[in-house]
């Protein structure tokens, strides 16, 4: 008895290490704050952080910045940067208007190699027409449809009421950040924080 259970534990154990990871968190500092960001790839987890999915283009991170010895820092949503290493693809930041606003989405696939495979192409629009960082493989055929529903306003809103502030602050601030890239394995992904003589990187593993 005691063997069998020895032996499904360690079946356990393996199946458990073998799983991708969901979630990760990284911590990293510079000489006037320090940054800890968790990175969410999984759909239900982003669901439940915000209410919808975002149709699965967008990760998650929740973000906090920490000033060191009281000093004043200020926080700029334009100076993250969310990169992934499989494909070289990056995005900064979206906001709530910009996913889920009176946008416009353009959705199409196109080809490749053998013809049997194919990859989408996705624009997003808001705020007046704004467009935000596209992948475009070619130009084939896309749909383009306009939100005019009062649910995509709602979620705007909550998620703009989530998003890390933009402010100056000699005080611990967190928030979520909307990221343009769908669903990788985080062994792939690098944020980075800042000006390049004080830039910040965060790896997760």
């Amino acid at each position: 008895m005691l063997l069998r259970l020895t032996f499904l534990s360690a079946l356990l154990a393996l199946a458990l290490s073998g799983a991708a990871k969901k979630t990760a968190t990284a911590t990293g500092e510079n000489d006037d704050l320090i940054l800890t960001a968790t990175l969410y790839t999984d759909l239900a987890d982003i669901k439940d952080m915000v209410g919808s999915d975002l149709d699965g283009h967008f990760l998650i991170a929740a973000v906090k910045v920490q000033p060191k010895y009281g000093k004043t820092v200020t926080i700029s949503r334009d100076e993250f940067l969310l990169r992934c290493f499989d494909g070289n693809d990056t995005s900064r930041p979206f906001v709530g208007s910009q996913i889920a606003d009176q946008s416009t989405l353009v959705v199409g696939k196109v080809t490749e190699g053998d013809g049997k495979k194919a990859k989408p192409r996705l624009t997003l629009g808001g705020m007046g027409g704004m467009t935000g960082p596209t992948t475009q493989y070619d130009n084939a055929p896309a749909t383009v449809k306009e939100n005019h529903d009062a649910k995509m306003s709602e979620l705007a809103k909550t998620l703009d009421a989530k998003i890390l502030p933009e402010k100056k602050t000699d005080q611990p601030a967190s928030g979520l950040l909307y990221f343009a890239l769908e669903k990788r394995k985080l062994k792939d992904m690098e944020l980075t924080y800042g000006a390049k003589e004080t830039r910040i990187t965060l790896r997760f593993k």
